[in-house]
């Protein structure tokens, strides 16, 4: 897996009213954490054969083989 930047960056919010939960536990600010969001793109890309690369949004593809996704222009992987 190569580093990803989020589109979005999320700010916790003030107050006890601000905590949410994700696939992975608690999380403050109630966004989306890094893990979340590339365990997401993975399995759209399982599920549906391609999806956008979180990375540089070029399409990325299912690898059968190895039940990773690969993106055909920056060479990110997701597995």
């Amino acid at each position: 897996m190569t580093p990803a930047l989020l589109d979005k960056p999320t700010f916790p919010a003030a107050g006890p009213s601000a905590r949410s939960t994700d696939a992975v536990g608690p999380v403050q600010g109630g966004g989306v954490t890094l893990e979340g969001r590339l365990n997401s793109v993975l399995h759209e890309a399982r599920t549906n054969g391609s999806t956008d690369c979180p990375i540089c949004h070029a399409p990325m593809t299912r690898e059968a083989a190895t039940a990773s996704a690969a993106c055909g222009d920056c060479g990110s992987r997701l597995s």
